[in-house]
């Protein structure tokens, strides 16, 4: 067996079965050991001195087989370390309570990485500093450089252990990797991984850091080693398969959205446990050209079916397939095989950020992150991101506390449908309402909730920017903008953003349309008569309910279902884009639109009762983007062409779970016909899709022999699960997708 493909069994088994309840224990037992260290120093000082104790004390674990190196130690915890684990997690001294505040969900400047090596920074970081008059800023700055050193300390000490172990190429890569500004593809590699290996294992909690376009980034140097003949493709691609293998390995078990304690790793066990990493390849430059290259192949020919991260986004040019036929098929017959693996429409997402004011050059190199949100660019932060205002410990009064304190709001208490059942109750007994009262009073609804949310969102960034520098994190390490200015890029950021996600739309979308038939256009009920039989769950009301399920949804491209689709979905883009952004100029804050639900589709389809639509109490709402289960009666063209209503400058984000039966697309004739299809969709504006392409009698089997099926995967929503080890009532949602 060669080395590469010992990488690979190694990943499957820890995704398949290292124990649910294992945990990285070196971090556990050294933040428990350290806790009170650093007491009365300042945060950024504190965070610093945490994480220089953490990198100097873990060991530095190898296997022979290694091309790229760092790992953690992860493995089931003794009772006494479990008893360490759980005083921890409670402690009110622990460094994640008290200066460690990354909450991932962002993407680094990861081209400053390559450009400077570490060393470059400090150089950057120390001028700055010698810059700078403000005792806070400069201490800011003397925090950041001792995290660099404490990166080259930990480098270096694998380095040591490579040339120990008589892996002389490795240990020379480490060394170079930890002093030098990389000039060659595999010490670039290095390099980015160890970085996200410190975020995602010591630091953050839920990482879900975004890796780059890598293919752009490291191109350069991988041209130049080819040229050079110190790199072949063959031996490219190997770094790039252990570089993905190496984003498995400090992964647990389960599924977090939906699981809890007791069936998943947890983040307090694992910080990286399911979170999804991203690497982008593909999209467009500031001139609409495609960025393609043969490092786009390499990195799309090695990505993994049986592994979860990185999670692969591919950003879809026009006419894509066509000028670039075999990386198309490379990347669809991937998704195939059920990778991790998404298409974003570039164009869409583009013209989406233009419409929000923002100029092109400032989302240029925009992103995702986990689960499936957008950003600009490295250069935006997110709102929802540590640390909040409360960690800067600049607030003037206790009520201005109180005001910020709902800057964070998802969305209204009990979800969109909610609002639209309750919009519907104050025209119950309105003989003369029409579908545009309702529409109008839903609008406001949305309108005043977009505009609370601006006013709390501006409260909390400006009460952070009173005092910018009194907070340090590891994303300041790794963006410029911080470096240049000595303040936490969650206060100096030139934008931030909050997410402005419009959970359950299809179902929303589906109530408009069945009142609209059934009220307005047919009269067959009036809005009393609906709600009645809403309001017991359609118990003793089975004509109504059978009409409201009859009623064509969104998916059926129908003409009154994509009407409505229509209608809603630019109007709720236009109160975003006109209302979320009042504060983009002054403050550089704004609004996302996004048709996002992640897993609550359950969670509150559980606790929610029956909707016009035909939905039954307990029973799942939409997913993302997607129309609901069943609902799709005319196939899958017939739910791209309903999905089309959707402004392509409307939504940022909008997770489409496509899943497909692959025994229609077997051998090379299905994959064109497969391939064909998809392209039509992005070629005529649809902005997402992720694939899970598994028979529905599989899932069904692997619920009841679950040992014989450990090789499941399926989408979730941004990211990959493995089947057996999700909760039964998400397994049940995914199979209903299938049928």
């Amino acid at each position: 067996m060669n080395r590469m493909q010992k990488n690979i069994n190694e990943v499957v088994s820890v995704l398949t079965e290292r124990p649910i309840h294992a945990a990285d224990v070196e971090r556990i037992l050294i933040a428990y050991d350290i806790r009170e260290d650093y007491i009365g120093s300042s945060q950024p000082a504190r965070f610093a001195g945490y994480l220089s104790s953490i990198l100097d004390r873990v060991s530095v674990p190898l296997e022979d087989y290694d091309l790229i190196a760092g790992r953690s130690v992860i493995r089931e915890l003794t009772d006494e370390e479990e008893n360490i684990y759980q005083k921890l997690l409670y402690d009110p001294n622990s460094p994640y309570r008290t200066s460690i505040f990354e909450s991932g969900h962002c993407s680094y400047d990861w081209e400053m990485v390559v450009e400077y090596g570490l060393t470059g920074l400090i150089d950057n970081a120390r001028r700055s500093m010698n810059s700078k008059s403000h005792d806070g800023r400069r201490l800011f700055l003397q925090s950041v450089i001792k995290i660099y050193e404490a990166i080259q300390r930990y480098i270096l000490r694998y380095s040591e252990a490579a040339e120990s172990r008589g892996m002389s190429d490795l240990a020379e890569t480490l060394k170079k990797a930890a002093y030098d500004k990389p000039t060659d593809f595999r010490t670039a590699l290095q390099l980015l991984w160890i970085i996200t290996l410190i975020d995602s294992s010591y630091i953050t909690a839920n990482p879900t850091l975004t890796l780059g376009r890598l293919d752009k980034i490291l191109y350069p140097l991988y041209v130049a080693d080819i040229e050079s003949g110190k790199l072949t493709r063959e031996q490219a691609a190997d770094l790039i398969t252990d570089y993905y293998c190496k984003h498995n390995l400090n992964m647990g078990r389960g599924e977090h959205q939906v699981g809890d304690e007791s069936n998943t790793s947890t983040w307090g066990r694992i910080f990286n446990f399911d979170a999804p990493q991203y690497l982008l390849l593909g999209g467009t430059d500031a001139d609409e050209n495609p960025t393609v290259n043969d490092l786009t192949y390499l990195f799309a020919e090695c990505i993994q079916p049986s592994f979860k991260n990185p999670v692969v986004v591919f950003y879809y040019a026009p006419e894509m397939d066509k000028a670039y036929p075999d990386l198309w098929n490379i990347l669809t017959g991937k998704a195939l095989q059920s990778s991790s693996l998404m298409f974003y429409n570039d164009s869409n997402v583009k013209k989406t950020f233009l419409s929000l004011g923002l100029p092109s050059a400032d989302f240029q190199n925009y992103h995702h992150f986990g689960c499936n949100w957008p950003s600009p660019g490295s250069h935006s932060f997110w709102l929802h991101g540590n640390p909040s205002s409360y960690s800067f410990n600049a607030f003037e009064s206790k009520e201005e506390a109180e005001q910020v304190n709902n800057a964070y709001i998802r969305g209204p208490e009990n979800g969109w449908p909610d609002v639209f059942l309750n919009v519907l109750r104050e025209f119950r007994n309105d003989p003369n309402a029409t579908i545009e009262d309702i529409y109008n009073r839903y609008y406001q609804f949305v309108e005043d909730f977009v505009c609370k949310k601006v006013e709390n969102g501006v409260k909390e960034i400006r009460v952070r920017r009173r005092k910018p520098w009194t907070v340090c994190t590891f994303t300041d390490c790794f963006t410029s903008i911080p470096i240049q200015n000595g303040e936490s890029f969650s206060a100096c950021a030139k934008y931030v953003f909050a997410l402005q996600a419009f959970e359950m739309f299809g179902t929303v979308c589906d109530c408009f349309t069945v009142v609209d038939a059934l009220c307005f256009r047919e009269n067959k009920l009036t809005v009393s008569e609906l709600l009645d039989a809403v309001d017991v769950n359609f118990y003793g009301y089975e004509q109504i309910y059978a009409m409201c399920r009859n009623v064509p949804k969104y998916g059926s491209d129908d003409d009154l279902s994509n009407d409505h689709v229509r209608r809603f979905s630019r109007k709720i883009a236009d109160i975003v884009r006109q209302k979320g952004t009042k504060y983009l100029e002054s403050d550089g804050f704004f609004l996302v639109p996004c048709l996002q639900s992640d897993t609550w589709h359950l969670k509150d389809g559980i606790r929610y009762g029956a909707t016009p639509d035909g939905r039954l109490a307990g029973m799942s709402f939409t997913q993302n983007a997607r129309p609901a289960n069943g609902s799709c009666t005319s196939g899958l063209t017939a739910m791209f062409n309903s999905m089309l209503n959707i402004p392509s400058n409307g939504f940022l984000s909008g997770a489409l779970n496509l899943d497909v039966d692959p025994r229609q697309f077997e051998g090379s004739t299905g994959l064109s016909l497969f391939s064909a299809m998809l392209a039509v969709y992005f070629n005529r504006g649809g902005l997402h899709a992720q694939v899970t392409s598994v028979c529905a009698e599989d899932l069904v089997d692997a619920q009841l022999n679950p040992h014989l099926h450990r090789d499941l995967r399926v989408r979730v929503t941004g990211y990959s699960g493995v089947f057996v080890d999700i909760t039964k009532k998400l397994q049940d949602d995914i199979i209903e997708r299938l049928k």
